[in-house]
């Protein structure tokens, strides 16, 4: 099942799905025509949302360039026709990369959207072989972006959602993977498509984890942790019953938790029993894993505290020639203010932050761990209430919102209350916002962020930085 995400949408094009409306915006210009078909299509007008094309009649070309004559660049589909929309888009991710038309960034988001739902899918059941073919179709439009624009993998990085569950880990280690093996001269595209196509399969073996272990916030005992173990060797049997695979896409399966001195799983390989491609995948997936936001582990690395612990693990665990690509990769891929360590770190250092963090063209994120407390903000007459305190842990702040893992839902238009000893001592006191959208991520999380009533000032910003800092990076506004 595809995650569910509830939202309140304000601006056009907010790429959130809108609950309160029940529809998804779709921008005209970069989409094929034909995704649209047989689908309800809404238009938005002062806010509201009005039926522009019923099911089942015709909507072609001309159709789009009148709407885009009119000024209008976004039109709505029904949330519940989102899988089909998403399976058209999918077929034509190729023609979509190769559209000289359309920017770069756009390109990126499309095709990071497009290989997240499919990442959900593979993950609600065991996939067969339609979506098997469908993983391969999404890692050559991925190449495909890559080997187009040399700067593509920082636009694709930038994008990529370090809220750790593992239809995102699967997208990331995809383009990942793919960079890195062309970093290192592999420049063949069958093989770069094999290797991105045993990226997003790598990890379909948790399928057959319990969901409770998976997502466990208590240390995992000896039986757990082999119970997680076997995901490896359960995703290859499943994918070999489905269909001939190639040895690149079994070697990224298989061997992305081997390591070279033969402490990994699940066949304990070592040094040159681990094949290139096993190396590689490994890096890349402790990478991702290292910097991604995980609710159940005291910390997250910074892109330079975990492409340090990589260089200290090598030769032992990590092959070093793959680890010194990788580094040369991110860091030269990737804004510098994207590099810098949490405080007390190497490398670390202040980074001032524009004024268009709050009323420009670009937004600065930064990715934290804070625990804080949160309340709902209840009115009733003219008085408000606090509702029970819940303990979660915050990631994600802007100067106008903030994003936090829950493990229960928060509703759209929910005013909380947010506080934090950590947050107030640097004047981040009496917090409140509300919550503008929360992710079902199928796997007992929610991803929710909340819009300040308030925004914060760049120098509270920069104190923030100064306790817990991971890391940083400026994107294209959302609205």
């Amino acid at each position: 099942m595809a995650e569910e995400v509830l939202v309140k949408e304000e601006a056009a094009g907010n790429p959130l799905l809108c609950s309160q409306a029940g529809l998804l915006p779709v921008p005209l210009r970069c989409v094929p025509v034909e995704s649209l078909t047989n689908l309800e299509i809404y238009l938005q007008t002062g806010g509201k949302y009005s039926l522009y094309n019923a099911k089942g009649l015709h909507f072609g070309l001309r159709d789009a360039e009148r709407l885009l004559e009119r000024k209008i660049e976004y039109v709505y589909i029904s949330v519940k026709d989102h899988q089909v929309y998403y399976e058209t888009m999918e077929k034509a991710l190729s023609r979509i990369v190769g559209d000289p038309n359309i920017q770069e960034e756009k390109k990126t988001e499309i095709l990071y959207a497009t290989a997240i739902e499919l990442s959900n899918q593979l993950l609600a059941g065991p996939p067969g072989k339609e979506e098997v073919k469908r993983a391969a179709n999404v890692a050559r439009a991925t190449v495909e972006l890559i080997m187009r624009n040399r700067m593509a993998f920082g636009g694709l990085y930038e994008i990529f959602n370090h809220d750790f569950y593992t239809a995102t880990h699967l997208v990331n280690v995809c383009g990942l993977s793919i960079s890195l093996a062309q970093k290192m001269g592999l420049y063949d595209v069958e093989i770069l498509q094999q290797i991105g196509t045993g990226g997003l399969l790598h990890d379909v073996g948790k399928v057959f984890v319990p969901n409770e272990i998976l997502n466990t916030t208590e240390r995992l005992t000896a039986e757990q942790f082999e119970t997680i173990k076997n995901h490896v060797l359960l995703g290859r049997q499943h994918l070999e019953k489905v269909m001939l695979l190639s040895p690149e896409i079994l070697a990224v399966v298989s061997e992305h938790h081997e390591r070279m001195d033969g402490s990994g799983y699940p066949k304990g390989l070592r040094n040159e029993e681990l094949s290139p491609l096993g190396r590689l995948a490994g890096i890349v997936d402790t990478f991702d894993a290292m910097t991604s936001v995980r609710p159940y582990r005291s910390r997250t690395f910074s892109v330079g505290e975990a492409l340090q612990e990589l260089e200290d693990q090598m030769p032992k665990k990590f092959d070093k020639e793959i680890v010194n690509a990788f580094t040369v990769l991110i860091e030269k891929s990737l804004p510098q203010n994207t590099m810098a360590n949490s405080p007390g770190g190497p490398g670390g250092g202040k980074v001032q932050i524009s004024a268009e963090t709050i009323s420009g063209a670009k937004c600065t994120q930064f990715y934290f761990r804070i625990p804080i407390t949160v309340r709902k903000l209840e009115k009733t007459g003219d008085k408000l209430s606090l509702g029970p305190a819940r303990k979660l842990t915050a990631h994600k702040i802007t100067c106008v919102r903030i994003g936090f893992l829950s493990d229960l839902p928060f509703l759209p238009d929910q005013n909380i209350y947010i506080t934090n000893q950590q947050l107030e001592a640097i004047g981040m006191n009496k917090l409140i916002a509300t919550i503008s959208r929360c992710i079902n991520h199928r796997d007992g999380w929610y991803t929710v962020e909340a819009e300040f009533i308030h925004p914060l000032s760049i120098e509270i910003i920069d104190k923030l930085k100064t306790i817990t800092a991971v890391r940083e990076v400026s994107l294209l506004a959302e609205n």
